[in-house]
């Protein structure tokens, strides 16, 4: 633990200097006035942790560049920002000024307004801000930001620092003693907003392997405000073991899980007795098509649960993954026809999936507090 706790403060230590080094203009409003009362969330509050279906006020994504896999997935970004801009603001992390005039011409390039768009200069390491994204909760009627460990992710530590800065840089409350309690990433929970919350058992248990099951949800029902948390089985074989990449949450009883039509498929009978477990808790389940890439070398798993919701202060819209299938027309259907308020967008995601995440992976909403 203490070398743990060291390679923690060295790591801080490090992000700091290469902020100052890469950003030296953002240091004077962002950082000299750090709030001490900020680093320490107290417990035993009054504590909601919101669902990702309830309202929300921003939305946040990291550009790729030659390093955060590769510009080529550019055009993906666009269209998220195109669709999500009319929704919600959105936050646009880059690494320097080099990328932010960069996506400045991008999106001037696409006639894309910029008014609603905030282009942030906060290293990273990865696209993947769903995982290592500030786990958001309402404090005693505030918002408050839980940091917990990205999944001992060694070549990813400034990934790991995100949620810290974000809460350095918004001034709000934030509780990193956290990232010493639990790995966990974003794409593995899913909150109901009443308490209850979902996780599948893959990633928790490789990510912690000194805790049981059981150890790791009461972490988690005592820093998010739970009373539940329902474990699911994770996949086999799509990447992360993730509850994203086969379940959506959309209301506080309906939850969309994917379907294999192919019964010899080795994900086919999970999947089925997490339905099952699922009808027996008494949720609505809405069934949608899980498929792979027809190219055997890839063999990735295709899914449209991995989709976002933008319950948005202007617009609701849903994001959901297109990937040149003739599944892809029913996926949209499907989402038509159980949220019928909101507009249906969607996005295509091969540029992304092969790297085993698609939109919700890539993505991460604020709640409205």
């Amino acid at each position: 633990m203490k070398s743990i706790k060291f390679d923690k403060i060295f790591l801080i230590i490090t992000i700091l200097l290469i902020i100052a080094a890469n950003c030296s203009q953002v240091i004077g409003s962002d950082f000299e006035s750090i709030n001490i009362n900020q680093l320490y969330a107290a417990q035993n509050n009054e504590i909601i942790s919101h669902a990702e279906y309830e309202q929300v006020t921003e939305l946040m994504i990291t550009w790729p560049t030659m390093f955060l896999l590769k510009i080529r997935e550019e055009p993906y970004f666009i269209d998220i920002v195109r669709a999500a801009e009319k929704a919600v603001e959105v936050r646009i992390n880059v690494n320097n000024n080099l990328y932010k005039n960069r996506v400045i011409s991008k999106l001037n390039g696409e006639n894309i307004p910029l008014d609603n768009i905030t282009i942030s200069i906060t290293p990273t390491n990865s696209i993947w801000i769903r995982d290592y994204g500030p786990f958001f909760i309402e404090k005693n009627g505030e918002i408050s930001i839980i940091d917990f460990n990205y999944f001992g992710h060694r070549a990813r530590l400034i990934d790991d620092i995100y949620p810290t800065l974000y809460g350095i840089k918004n001034d709000i409350e934030f509780d990193f003693k956290t990232n010493f309690a639990l790995c966990i990433q974003g794409g593995n929970y899913m909150s109901d907003g009443q308490g209850l919350a979902m996780v599948a058992n893959y990633s928790m248990e490789i990510g912690n392997p000194s805790m049981t099951l059981e150890e790791m949800s009461d972490v988690l029902k005592e820093y998010l405000g739970l009373d539940e948390v329902l474990i699911l089985t994770s996949q086999t074989d799509d990447g992360t073991g993730h509850i994203d990449m086969f379940s959506k949450l959309i209301s506080k009883d309906t939850l969309l899980v994917g379907q294999w039509q192919d019964t010899t498929e080795v994900n086919y009978q999970i999947l089925e007795d997490n339905a099952q477990l699922l009808i027996d808790r008494g949720y609505n389940i809405i069934r949608i098509p899980m498929l792979r890439d027809p190219d055997e070398e890839k063999n990735t798993i295709w899914t449209y649960t991995n989709s976002l919701i933008i319950n948005g202060t202007n617009k609701k819209i849903v994001l959901v993954p297109q990937y040149g299938a003739v599944e892809d027309s029913t996926a949209i259907e499907i989402y038509e026809q159980v949220m019928p308020d909101y507009e249906i967008i969607g996005i295509y995601s091969n540029l992304v999936i092969d790297y085993f995440g698609a939109i919700h992976c890539t993505t991460m909403t604020r709640p409205l507090i």
